[in-house]
């Protein structure tokens, strides 16, 4: 099961919070959380918990986005996000507000939410804060149709074990269904600790030719691609994407 948090966030202040500090709000949550769990969550591979930090302009509101991708995350974090009214970081104090907490979903549940909405033939993705992904040991700063692809499956199957997605021909027609059709990106930058990883930020047009299956597939998928992110380091902060018909 996945679930998903989305929190009002304030410097104390009043100010906005910078969407590079959702690493140091996962560190202060990492206190929060017990042993066990921070270990999990240290584990190369794991992939349990994404979040980002989301500005909304018009609002002029900062939100925590925060998806708990498995039972263990749920069990572990849930109730620790429910309690929470304050992080402590390093620099200063981050107010929590209006918590928006999503119903607990199965995987079955994002497909009969998909199946409801229109074919997938053109959507927006929007990458609010730099996305980047990883290929032969270097960073990939512009998106490939491939890459999006792989990324969203390989969380799916760690998120639904149950209902994996291996099929290698259904992995082989979308890479040749799904096209990169335009895009108003710009290059960015995550400050992580030390590093600044390069990336991309902005928006994605993407065009699906697809068989019903195969499009039923990528309709689930683009379901699930707000919970989960894109590309690398979606626990830390990266990654997070809107997806807009």
């Amino acid at each position: 099961m996945i679930q998903h948090f989305q929190i009002a966030v304030q410097q104390a202040d009043g100010t906005p919070v910078p969407s590079f500090w959702a690493y140091r709000l996962y560190a202060a949550l990492l206190e929060r959380v017990s042993d066990s769990f921070a270990a999990l969550l240290h584990e190369p591979g794991y992939s349990g918990l994404s979040q980002y930090l989301l500005y909304h302009r018009e609002a002029k509101q900062t939100t925590w986005e925060v998806s708990l991708l498995d039972n263990d995350a749920i069990a572990s974090a849930a109730p620790v996000l429910e309690a929470l009214d304050v992080l402590h970081l390093h620099e200063r104090d981050v107010l929590l507000g209006e918590k928006k907490i999503g119903t607990p979903l199965r995987a079955n549940d994002l497909w009969e939410t998909a199946m409801r909405k229109p074919d997938a033939d053109r959507v927006s993705l929007l990458f609010p804060n730099t996305t980047s992904f990883k290929s032969n040991g270097k960073y990939v700063i512009f998106p490939e149709e491939r890459l999006l692809i792989q990324s969203l499956i390989n969380r799916w199957n760690t998120a639904f074990p149950e209902t994996e997605m291996r099929d290698e021909d259904a992995v082989r027609l979308l890479n040749q269904g799904i096209f990169i059709r335009d895009y108003r990106l710009k290059s960015s930058r995550y400050r992580l600790k030390q590093t600044a990883i390069p990336g991309f930020s902005g928006e994605l047009i993407v065009e699906a030719r697809l068989s019903a299956p195969m499009m039923e597939l990528w309709k689930t998928l683009l379901e699930f691609a707000p919970y989960c992110g894109i590309g690398i380091k979606t626990t830390l902060g990266m990654g997070g994407v809107l997806v807009c018909p």
